[in-house]
């Protein structure tokens, strides 16, 4: 009886056994860490994020509209002024709103096993794992997200029309001035002559 006990302890303690089972113990704490409590946190991340960007976006879409109209107003005083232009209205249209990018704390692992079988076999086995979570602050508006930059939007189109764009030569000139001060290649810019 002893002697089956003495070998029933022996195949369990073998090499192969061993790892075995620490290969089953990484692969469970693996499977704990990605799909245990963290995912209240995740949610509660991403819940927080999309409040943060829907405010932010509200005031981006009053602040985008602002700066349409100052651009249009600073542009329409400037067309104004060209010798030969009368009276000008401009409209200025964007692609779409500002892009915000978070911070994010990012943590990578990665985990290497190798096995040996009873055949003298090596195997080695890898895990790579990465975690982002939406960094915070709080303030007196509540917890915010850290916004690290925001582009703003590309101008899609600009439509000027002026009293006096008949002549070919002032029409070219309000287009290189709209080219100038916008930045924006020729094929988004058209000039119309006002009646």
């Amino acid at each position: 009886m002893k002697d089956k006990w003495k070998e029933l302890i022996r195949k369990y303690l073998s090499k192969k056994y061993v790892a075995n089972l620490v290969v089953l113990v990484v692969i469970a704490i693996m499977f704990l860490v990605m799909f245990g409590n963290n995912s209240s946190t995740d949610s509660t991340s991403l819940e927080k994020l999309e409040k943060s960007t829907q405010e932010f976006s509200l005031a981006d879409t009053y602040e985008n509209r602002s700066k349409e109209e100052i651009m249009e107003r600073r542009l329409k005083g400037i067309l104004e002024k060209m010798q030969g232009v009368g009276e000008v209205e401009v409209m200025i249209t964007f692609e779409m709103g500002a892009e915000i990018v978070p911070a994010l704390n990012t943590i990578e692992s990665r985990d290497t096993t190798e096995e040996e079988d009873a055949n003298g076999g090596i195997r080695k086995v890898t895990s790579y794992d990465v975690t982002e979570n939406l960094v915070m602050t709080n303030d007196s508006r509540g917890n915010q997200a850290i916004v690290l930059k925001k582009i703003n939007p590309q101008i899609k189109g600009v439509i000027v029309v002026a009293t006096g764009a008949k002549d070919i030569r002032i029409k070219a000139r309000l287009y290189e001035a709209v080219k100038t001060v916008l930045q924006v290649p020729t094929h988004r810019v058209q000039v119309y002559a006002k009646e």
